[in-house]
């Protein structure tokens, strides 16, 4: 008789964005679309899977203040540490609008600029359809990932049972000034403080 194994967790990173307001912290959510196969209808931080083009050897070169071998001593693995604070950086990104990145002057983009938010939702739209990796957004713009500005939070995997399971890393992030969230109306469908 066959015995039904349970599904390894997958490697997954979540960044969590707080900002200050009047009333004091707030945190962003999504909102996941209803029919979503992971989470329908629940508010989220943004996060997903870890790619494997997370672990591209270009991108390490273009993280500020980690290396590969200080994330992974960090979390106790070999190699491959550096690949979740990216992911979380990309899916931020692409779920949520807000890129935490810097110019060639150390300067996250002001997306609220008309010009400059045009520019990046188009580079959002790519990465979403798979037109263009996150490498090729760095290499092309001269762009860093803001790695420097996350703080490593909390580490949880998704118990057994569950018909998805996530090995996920959290962090932390003040979210970008000048940057305000946008749900990507694919994966979400709304976003809240």
């Amino acid at each position: 008789e066959m015995t039904k194994t349970a599904p390894l967790p997958r490697p997954a990173a979540t960044l969590i964005l707080v900002r200050d307001a009047a009333q004091g912290i707030e945190v962003l959510l999504l909102q996941r679309q209803v029919n979503a196969a992971f989470g329908g209808g629940a508010y989220v931080f943004p996060g997903g899977a870890v790619d494997p083009a997370d672990q591209d050897e270009y991108l390490a070169t273009r993280c500020v203040g980690m290396t590969d071998s200080a994330a992974s001593r960090l979390f106790n693995l070999e190699r491959g540490g550096l690949a979740y604070w990216i992911a979380a950086i990309r899916e931020c990104f692409e779920e949520a609008g807000l890129l935490l990145a810097c110019d060639e002057n150390n300067v996250l983009p002001a997306l609220e600029d008309a010009g400059t938010g045009k520019r990046y939702a188009e580079l959002r739209r790519k990465l979403n359809t798979g037109e263009m990796a996150l490498a090729e957004m760095c290499r092309t713009h001269k762009l860093r990932l803001a790695t420097d500005r996350l703080a490593y939070f909390n580490h949880w995997i998704t118990g057994p049972g569950r018909p998805r399971r996530f090995d996920t890393r959290f962090f932390i992030a003040v979210a970008p000034a000048a940057q305000s969230p946008s749900h990507d109306d694919g994966e979400t469908v709304s976003n809240v403080w």
